[in-house]
């Protein structure tokens, strides 16, 4: 039998195509979309300046667009009078002192009014407590009741759902077992953490808990490079699909600018408009903020509904009309409203 032929050492190499798979941010996820699709128990994390409020103001315009019917309650312990922008026009109820001024005593007293209040409000509705820590603070310095706070958060997030309650808690420190989420109970909470990379400390302390499940305990160098894909330095966890993405740049509402520490102007501000089109006070001017506008007041259950029904379009023309709703409502809320969106 022939021996076989031993290649020759003068044979060219073979040329190796190595690549390996990294999970990479979803710069374009629609953050705002997704938490007003559908309303859920939520904890939100964040040192102050870290984004809580432009990304929460955000959330419940969207969430009032889409759900009209909702009421939202806001408890605002630390009573800002920058922040009313955030809120006014689109909260329902907005409760507001500030409780660093107050005794304990008192303090929990007007928290207790506030729950009782909202208690009393029928229909679908979310409360959001805001400054969780320095409340949890106040309550623990009152004899006896903190278990009456870890009660109230524990029912709403474990029963509330089925009624059509909802409950958002916001906190500076990611440390929330003194509130009682902690173990089973965070899991029922949809967590969103913000990071800037002034505050890489408070990153390392969001790691040290169980906020973020140990497979997206990125190290602080690679949230910083997720933040510097945003167009505002910020990275944000989102357990709604448990993974980091860069903050998109969003509407401030307040017409305060909290990285410069100036007042804005009350339009939009470049710095932070909004990645899903919400409601406007102003007229409608462009083609594009006319149709948004008809998307947003239609009762069609369908894009094509809208179309045939609103439009009187059929053919080539309603075909060509359906693309442009299509690129339209890419990032805002209102594709929503229609069912058959998630088949495009």
């Amino acid at each position: 039998m022939p021996s076989a032929k031993v290649q020759s050492a003068s044979s060219p190499p073979v040329n190796t195509d190595i690549s390996t798979y990294t999970t990479k941010p979803q710069a374009q996820y629609d953050l705002i979309g997704h938490i007003a699709k559908k309303v859920t128990n939520m904890l939100w994390v964040g040192v102050p300046g870290s984004g809580k409020g432009i990304t929460i103001s955000n959330a419940i315009d969207a969430i009032k667009l889409l759900h009209p019917g909702i009421h939202i309650f806001y408890i605002d312990p630390k009573g800002d009078e920058k922040e009313t922008g955030y809120f006014k026009g689109r909260v329902d109820t907005f409760k507001r002192a500030k409780i660093l001024e107050m005794s304990p005593v008192e303090a929990v007293k007007w928290v207790k009014e506030c729950f009782t209040e909202f208690q009393n409000i029928s229909g679908s509705k979310l409360i959001i407590l805001d400054e969780g820590t320095a409340v949890c603070s106040k309550f623990k310095n009152t004899k006896g009741e903190i278990g009456w706070l870890k009660d109230k958060i524990i029912s709403y997030c474990s029963c509330g759902d089925s009624s059509g309650w909802h409950f958002w808690i916001v906190v500076q420190n990611p440390h929330t077992d003194d509130l009682g989420i902690s173990g089973g109970l965070r899991s029922q909470l949809t967590s969103v953490a913000l990071v800037h990379p002034d505050n890489v400390p408070a990153y390392n302390a969001m790691i040290a808990t169980q906020l973020i499940p140990s497979d997206r305990k990125i190290t602080s160098t690679q949230v910083m490079e997720i933040a510097a894909q945003s167009p505002v330095g910020r990275a944000v966890y989102y357990g709604g699909i448990n993974e980091w993405i860069p903050m998109p740049l969003l509407k401030n509402f307040s017409g305060y600018d909290r990285d410069t520490k100036n007042f804005i102007d009350s339009a939009p501000s470049n710095k932070q408009t909004s990645q899903a089109e919400t409601k406007e006070s102003c007229t409608p001017t462009t083609q594009a903020q006319q149709m948004l506008a008809l998307l947003e007041k239609t009762k069609a259950n369908s894009i094509d509904e809208f179309i045939q029904t609103e439009l009187k379009l059929d053919g080539i023309q309603a075909n060509l009309i359906r693309l442009g709703i299509e690129k339209l409502l890419h990032n805002s809320p209102v594709k929503y409203k229609f069912r058959d969106w998630d088949s495009n």
